[in-house]
């Protein structure tokens, strides 16, 4: 945390814990869409392999869109990419599941 996001001592406290709770949401959706990767051992690694937050942010959500609505229904509209359709599938299909 080498970045202090305001000039008070509850800003920083939220900023913290904000962080904290995205990194772990990542993580948790990550184990929930991806088979485990490794075996356990003795130095007791993560069983998954996890991408970087900044990679899921780049790949996922910083896309060019669109919000249309045809036929009065509100859609989000992206260029046909294969690989990121299947992935924000396999996410949304994870947090339908756990909810």
């Amino acid at each position: 945390m080498d970045y202090i996001a305001v000039r008070c001592l509850f800003g920083n406290q939220l900023y913290l814990m904000a962080s904290v709770l995205a990194h772990n949401l990542t993580r948790e959706l990550q184990m929930l869409t991806k088979p485990k990767s490794r075996g356990t051992t003795e130095k007791r690694s993560a069983l998954w392999v996890f991408e970087e937050l900044g990679t899921i942010r780049h790949h996922l959500v910083q896309r060019a869109g669109r919000l249309t609505q045809p036929h009065g229904k509100l859609t989000l509209t992206m260029h046909p990419n294969a690989v990121v359709k299947e992935d924000l599938i396999q996410f949304l299909d994870a947090l339908k599941k756990a909810a």
